[in-house]
């Protein structure tokens, strides 16, 4: 699916607007010249001007007499296959909020990064691989570089 520039830059502008004003909720800390909106609202930003570059880039093209489509789909997704693909994707960003309290980080995401790398092809070999080095790299990461608190499992709670 081929989305034009044109709607493409709305959407990303609408983005931006979003998450500015949803920036500018964000609570103000006493003392500090920049609170917790600085970084969402200079992202926000770019989002905007990105999207305004977009939509001019698009406008520039209608004037000249070039049409570019505003929705397109791609030759390649007329397969089952490539329409499974990108289902697999969507399911699995479902199926890891659903599952990530119950089952922990490391297990969901072991479990989805294993089905989506065969859904997208991959060979067992390094699928699993993938889904078993990986999550704990993640949870490393986030839990011991970032201290960010992951949802504990069974595996989890054997483990750490």
């Amino acid at each position: 699916m081929k989305l034009g520039d044109l709607p493409l830059g709305l959407l990303a502008c609408l983005f931006g607007l979003a998450v500015i004003f949803e920036a500018a909720r964000f609570p103000v800390m006493a003392g500090m010249a920049y609170g917790p909106e600085f970084f969402p609202t200079i992202i926000g930003a770019g989002f905007c001007i990105c999207g305004l570059f977009l939509v001019s880039g698009d406008l520039r093209s209608r004037l000249t007499g070039n049409r570019p489509a505003l929705f397109a789909l791609e030759p390649a997704l007329h397969s089952g296959k490539a329409l499974l693909r990108a289902f697999a994707v969507l399911i699995s960003v479902v199926l890891f909020v659903l599952l990530v309290k119950p089952l922990g980080f490391l297990l969901t995401l072991s479990l989805l990064m294993l089905f989506l790398l065969r859904s997208l092809a991959a060979g067992w070999r390094v699928s699993l691989a993938l889904a078993v080095l990986l999550p704990f790299a993640l949870h490393l990461c986030f839990t011991g570089l970032l201290r960010v608190p992951l949802p504990r499992g069974v595996i989890e709670s054997l483990l750490f």
